[in-house]
C-alpha cells in the first residue's frame, strides 16, 4: 500500500527549527498523531520547497529518531499554517489548486476591514457587529462624538500589534498606545484636549490602512476585559464544527487581550459562572458556538477553501455577544495555556480528519 501524505505548509522560521526540535507554539508531534490516526503521513515543508515544473516537494517527514528529509510528488492535500504577502507567493497556491490540489485555507489572512464588510452582508450577524469604518482623521473625530471609546485596528495586524485605544467626551480624550513589541511592555496614555488627535495616530494611519472600532463594552474578570477564542474547523465529516474554545483576559492595566500580548487563557466555564452568575453558563456557551458556526459558515461563502478559523467574539455583562474578529491561522496554543491539553490536541485532529475526507471523497464540502 503506498503512502498518502498530507501536506502541512509552514512558515520559513517554523520550518527551519524542525532539525532542532525547537519549533516554538506549532506542535509536529499533535500532526504526526492526528495524521496517523487518519492513515496519513505528514510532510513539513514552507512555499520555496515546492516546484510546479516538477511536481514535487521537498520537505521533513518524521522518522524513527526525529525526522528526515524527502523529495516527495507534491501531496494531493495541503493544510495551511504560513501566512504569505507576496503577489508571487500567492500565485504559486492558486496555481497549486488549479492543478487540483486541495489547500485549505489558502488564503490565511483578510484584512479586518475586508472580514467586517462580507459579514455586514448577513442580516443576522449584523446586530452584533461593533461599529466600524476606515480610520480617517475625520472619521475618528466622528466616532469619537458617537461612541465616547474607541479602537483604532491595523487591518492587517495580528496578535494585538499596533491597536490604539481613544476614549473621551467634550472636555478631553485619552489616548492608549504603545511603540513597542509585545505591546504589553510599553502601554502609555496620555490626555489631549478636545479634537486633537496624538501624532501617532496621524503617523501610524498614514502608514498602512486602519480601522476604527466602537469599543464593545466587554465583561470583566479581575477588574480586566476578556472576550473568547472559538476555534471553528471543518472536521471528518467535511462540515463545520466547533473544536473547542477559551476565554482571553487582558493583562494588568491593559485592554489587549492577546496572549501574545501578555494576557492570560482561562476555560470558559470558570470565567462565565463567576463573571456572570445570572446567566446559565450552558446555554452562554452554546450561544457563543452557534454565533461562531454561523459566522464560519458565513466567511466561508466569501472565502474559498476556509476550513480553520480562530474567531474572537466579546460578550457583555448582560450577555449581548459580539463578532470581534476572526483568525484564517489560528494560533492554538492558547488551550495549553488554558489547560486544556486535550482540547488543545483536537484542534490539531480536526484538520487531519478534514484531509481524510478530500482523500476520500475528492470534492471540497458543499456546506
Amino acid at each position: 500500500m503506498h503512502l498518502e501524505y498530507v501536506g502541512i505548509l509552514l512558515n520559513n522560521n517554523t520550518y527551519r527549527r524542525i532539525s532542532s526540535g525547537g519549533i516554538g507554539t506549532e506542535s509536529l508531534a499533535n500532526y504526526e498523531e492526528a495524521a496517523a490516526m487518519n492513515g496519513l503521513v505528514p510532510c513539513f515543508f514552507t512555499i520555496h520547497h515546492i516546484s510546479l515544473e516538477t511536481g514535487k516537494v521537498t520537505g521533513f517527514v518524521p522518522a524513527p529518531a526525529g525526522y528526515s528529509q524527502v523529495h516527495i510528488p507534491i501531496p494531493r492535500v495541503i493544510h495551511m499554517r504560513a501566512i504569505y504577502h507576496k503577489k508571487q507567493e500567492q500565485a504559486l497556491i492558486d496555481q497549486l489548486i488549479k492543478r487540483g490540489v486541495f489547500v485549505y485555507n489558502g488564503r490565511t489572512r483578510y484584512g479586518k476591514n475586508v472580514i467586517h464588510h462580507m459579514l455586514e452582508q448577513d442580516q443576522g450577524i449584523l446586530p452584533s457587529l461593533p461599529h466600524t469604518v476606515e480610520a480617517t482623521p475625520a472619521s475618528i473625530r466622528s466616532m469619537l462624538s458617537q461612541h465616547g471609546d474607541l479602537v483604532l485596528k491595523p487591518c492587517n495586524g495580528s496578535i494585538g500589534v499596533g491597536i490604539m485605544r481613544l476614549k473621551g467626551n467634550s472636555l478631553r480624550s485619552q489616548f492608549t498606545y504603545s511603540r513597542s513589541s509585545p505591546s504589553a511592555k510599553g502601554w502609555r496614555t496620555v490626555t489631549l484636549p478636545p479634537g486633537k488627535l496624538h501624532p501617532l495616530i496621524y503617523q501610524r494611519i498614514r502608514q498602512a490602512p486602519f480601522v476604527v472600532q466602537q469599543r464593545i463594552p466587554l465583561a470583566e474578570y479581575d477588574d480586566r476585559p476578556f472576550d473568547i477564542r472559538v476555534t471553528v474547523q471543518r472536521g471528518g465529516s467535511g462540515r463545520w464544527e466547533v473544536a473547542g474554545m477559551f476565554a482571553k483576559t487582558s493583562a494588568p492595566r491593559t485592554f489587549v487581550s492577546n496572549i501574545a500580548q501578555g494576557g492570560s487563557a482561562y476555560r470558559v466555564p470558570d470565567i462565565l459562572a463567576r463573571c456572570m452568575p445570572d446567566l446559565p453558563v450552558g446555554l452562554t456557551i452554546e450561544r457563543i458556538a452557534e454565533f461562531s458556526l454561523h459566522v464560519a459558515k458565513t466567511l466561508s461563502l466569501y472565502i474559498p477553501y476556509a476550513a480553520d478559523f480562530g474567531m474572537d467574539v466579546g460578550i457583555t455583562e448582560n450577555g449581548k455577544i459580539y463578532f470581534i474578529e476572526c483568525n484564517g491561522c489560528d494560533q492554538r496554543y492558547g488551550f495549553r495555556e488554558a489547560g486544556m491539553e486535550e482540547v488543545w490536541k483536537y484542534s490539531y485532529y480536526n484538520p487531519m480528519a478534514f484531509a481524510r475526507y478530500l482523500y476520500d471523497n475528492g470534492v471540497w464540502p458543499h456546506y
